[in-house]
């Protein structure tokens, strides 16, 4: 039997968003922001269509998650393998675990039309340069292709080394090809703006 362990990427389900929070968490450290999420799974539930009834509510965003399954092999002295009707001293049982997520929404080109914007991917610190951030990447590319996008965009930042990887993936870096820069009103900030009139 194989006991290798497999990572697939996959969509997200309500079962996961608690995972999916506290990898939220993991990659504003990473990004030296602890204190930026403010996000709870309720929020997570509504804003990415996981409610009891979903024909009433249009997901914000789309979210797809890695998995890794691996066997756990246990001896004979467990309950279990005791009980068992198998003539083997084994028992092997798959376990399955999150280790990576991506968060995308919809966004439109006046150029291009359909778009597709990459919020966050992360791939957990133990199971980076194995090919699952590549794996999971291509995945998110392949589901802006099957639903009409004619792009795929994502911010970096600059000090993060994953630039490296985004270009051996063919991604361009607009703020050295085309000089864009990003912009941003916080909450806050849009609260003074529509005070002011």
């Amino acid at each position: 039997m194989d006991s290798s362990p497999s990572v697939v990427a996959r969509k997200t389900r309500k079962e996961d968003l608690g995972e999916i929070l506290g990898m939220i968490q993991e990659l504003a450290d990473f990004e030296q922001m602890p204190d930026g999420p403010e996000l709870t799974v309720e929020d997570l539930v509504r804003d990415g269509g996981f409610e009891e009834d979903q024909s009433k509510v249009t997901p914000i965003f789309h979210s797809f998650v890695l998995d890794l399954t691996e066997p756990i092999t246990s001896d004979g002295n467990n309950e279990e393998t005791r009980t068992s009707s198998s003539s083997s001293n084994l028992s092997t049982r798959p376990k399955s675990r999150l280790i990576g997520y991506a968060i995308c929404f919809y966004s439109y080109s006046t150029w291009q039309g359909k778009s597709f914007f990459l919020e966050d991917i992360y791939v957990k610190p133990d199971y980076r340069k194995f090919g699952y951030g590549k794996l999971l990447f291509k995945t998110l590319v392949k589901h802006a292709r099957e639903n009409g996008c004619a792009r795929f965009d994502f911010h970096v930042l600059a000090w993060n080394p994953a630039k490296n990887f985004y270009n051996s993936l063919g991604a361009q870096n607009l703020t050295e090809a085309e000089k864009w820069e990003f912009f941003r009103l916080t909450k806050v900030q849009m609260d003074e703006l529509c005070e002011n009139d």
